[in-house]
């Protein structure tokens, strides 16, 4: 029997809207002469041991209908499956989130379910990038600073919901924001007093910025975008522009790009992976990439 695509929904993302993405994706599927097995989470963390299982069953493929943190979680699966023994399986997604900003750098129609699952029965696959805070997968974006502080705020629950309660946070945070102290073991500044770091494998973050308008999931890097603490009025146009993707040429922007990077702390920084919240154990971290450890529909 031809192994299954095993079709896992999140069905609290995009505030609902997964279900009926879901309905959707499994017709296109089904029509495209494809046997498909639904799985639902139904906590938190559930993406992981679901493609865990595709993983050790050998599926033919594993397609998610959520948003990034979904997506996010079910690589840690596929990846975990793997190193257990299982199978590599394709990732295909049926984009259902508020941000989906992972899938903005794929060059697939993620928002079209029939023709989502042409490419699915197609079977046409390329690898991507994975990178890795310490042992923390992304597929997207890693964070310190003030997107953690975003974030952390962000659980306060609020009236909106997705990409606009995260410019909204970000703008009422922006003024405020303290800043922390951290530089990488390469810079002969040492650590300097900085607003955020970004590592991006993808080029979106945050549902509306383009912070690392120029990376690709497949180069074997990851691009290093670090704002240094600048005036408070000065802040504003600059996030205006990283929304643009127009930051990078600010004399308070420093690119880099690397496989690997060390970077040092006042403390054991607290970070984010795809918008996880993430306690680094000590002071140093080290940030990597391992090409091509991902393989998606292409």
């Amino acid at each position: 029997m031809t192994a299954p695509i095993v079709l896992l929904v999140n069905p609290a993302a995009g505030r609902g809207r997964a279900a009926g993405v879901a309905r959707a994706a499994h017709r296109a599927l089904t029509t495209a002469g494809l046997r498909v097995d639904v799985h639902e989470t139904r906590a938190r963390g559930d993406e992981a041991a679901i493609a865990q299982d595709a993983s050790a069953v050998g599926a033919r493929a594993l397609a998610v209908v959520g948003g990034d943190g979904a997506i996010s979680h079910a690589v840690r699966g596929l990846l975990e499956g793997e190193a257990r023994g299982g199978a590599r399986v394709p990732l295909a997604i049926f984009a259902a989130g508020t941000g989906n900003d992972f899938a903005k750098s794929l060059t697939v129609p993620v928002h079209h379910a029939e023709r989502m699952a042409a490419h699915v029965a197609a079977g046409a696959t390329h690898h991507v990038d994975v990178g890795f805070v310490n042992d923390v997968p992304f597929v997207n974006a890693a964070g310190f600073g003030f997107d953690v502080d975003v974030l952390q705020r962000m659980r306060t629950p609020g009236l909106l919901r997705g990409t606009a309660a995260y410019v909204s946070t970000a703008l009422g945070a922006l003024l405020g924001y303290r800043g922390f102290h951290a530089g990488l073991t390469t810079d002969a500044n040492g650590m300097r007093r900085t607003l955020m770091i970004v590592f991006a494998n993808g080029r979106c973050f945050g549902g509306a910025f383009r912070i690392a308008p120029n990376a690709q999931l497949d180069d074997g890097a990851l691009d290093c975008i670090t704002i240094r603490d600048v005036a408070p009025w000065a802040r504003v146009p600059l996030f205006a522009n990283a929304i643009r993707g127009k930051h990078l040429s600010s004399p308070h922007v420093v690119f880099r790009r690397s496989h690997t990077f060390e970077l040092q702390f006042e403390a054991p920084p607290l970070f984010e992976t795809d918008g996880e919240l993430q306690q680094a154990p000590g002071r140093e971290v080290t940030v990597r990439v391992q090409p091509g450890a991902l393989t998606v529909i292409a």
